[in-house]
This record gives structure tokens, C-alpha cells and sequence, in this order.
């Protein structure tokens, strides 16, 4: 690839949900075996609001092998509506976050927001299937040392397919292509998330 065609592209709505102190309590959700309902919800832009039901269905179809892949052939996703976690593709622009519903200071439910456009640009299915697996990691992922709001402090200066939970996300983009963003977890991230041997 010619460097003159390569630009490094930073998603900057990839995340931002509010400081995530600590990793999330019950009910537990294991990495390993995760079930997924995808929905759509509201757009006042009418290109995409006809565009969410096929995307939710190109995510819907690839997301499980996304994550089987992402997580080193470790992690599964099915699919279906009584899952453990809610994720809505939201036709607007925004910040992509996972949510964690409580009752009585205890964690009953979880949603995650996608929003599908940025700025005025169509998010590609490629970034949304990125920024879902970021905020299905948020489950499990980046708190501690070496760690700022849920992700890691080290950010890297260069685009690497391995390490998705960083912010801003950095994805690299051809000229006339569709961006390429991380979509593999790396060790220490796997090893938050219990993955690891």
C-alpha cells in the first residue's frame, strides 16, 4: 500500500460513555457465551433510517463469527430476543455506549447504543461491527492500572488490527475504500475478559 493512500482515521464516537469505575456485577456475563439481541431504533434522516434494517442484518449475520474470531476462537455470540444484552443501531449521530440498567444498586440489564452516523458521514458496516465488539468488551474490559474511563491509557500512535479497547479508536482507510478498524482482542484485553487459559 503507498503511503500517499493510507489515512489513518481516528473514531472518536467509537466510545465515550460515562467513567467506568470497575468491571460490571451481576448478572454475570461470560465472554465465552454471549447471547445478543440486535434492534434498530429511531432516524430522523430518512437515507438512514431505510438503511438500519439491513444493516442490522449484515451485523446480525456477521457478529457472531466477529466475535468467535475477535476473541481468538474462544468467545461465542448467538442471537436471539431473550439475550443478555440489548444492542440498538441508532440512526443518528452520537456517542456509542454500553449502559448498564440497576435496580436497588445492582446491575439487571445492559444496553448498548450504536450510532450509525458521525458527523454527517454513513458509519460503514466494517466501523459499526467495530464498535460493537468495543462496547461488548466494556462488559469485562479496561479497568485498573494502566487504564483511564475503561480502556487503556497507552493509546497507539499507529493502526494495529490487535487492541480494540482503546479511545479514540484508530482505523486506517484506502482511498475509495471502506475503513479498516481493529477487530481483534489482544492478550491483556482477553485476559479481563477471563479468555485466557
Amino acid at each position: 500500500m503507498r503511503y500517499g493512500l493510507v489515512l489513518a482515521m481516528i473514531i472518536a464516537a467509537s466510545c465515550g460513555a460515562p467513567a467506568r469505575a470497575a468491571p460490571t456485577a451481576p448478572p454475570l456475563i461470560s465472554a465465552a457465551s454471549l447471547s445478543v439481541h440486535l434492534v434498530t431504533g429511531a432516524s430522523s434522516d430518512a437515507q438512514e433510517r431505510s438503511r438500519l434494517p439491513a444493516l442490522r442484518d449484515t451485523i446480525a449475520g456477521a457478529l457472531p463469527d466477529a466475535w468467535f474470531t475477535a476473541t481468538g476462537g474462544r468467545g461465542k455470540v448467538s442471537l436471539r430476543t431473550d439475550a443478555d444484552i440489548d444492542i440498538e443501531l441508532d440512526g443518528t449521530s452520537g456517542t456509542s455506549a454500553l449502559t448498564q440498567h440497576k435496580r436497588e444498586g445492582k446491575v439487571v440489564s445492559r444496553t448498548i447504543a450504536i450510532h450509525t452516523i458521525e458527523s454527517n458521514r454513513h458509519l460503514s458496516v466494517a466501523e459499526l461491527m467495530a464498535t460493537a465488539l468495543h462496547e461488548l468488551g466494556h462488559i469485562w474490559c479496561c479497568y485498573g492500572p494502566g487504564t483511564a474511563d475503561g480502556h487503556w491509557s497507552d493509546v497507539p500512535t499507529e493502526f494495529s488490527p490487535v487492541g480494540i479497547m482503546t479511545s479514540p479508536m484508530r482505523c486506517e482507510v484506502a482511498a475509495g475504500s471502506d475503513p479498516v478498524c481493529p477487530t481483534i482482542f489482544s492478550d491483556r484485553e482477553l485476559k479481563e475478559m477471563h479468555l485466557t487459559p
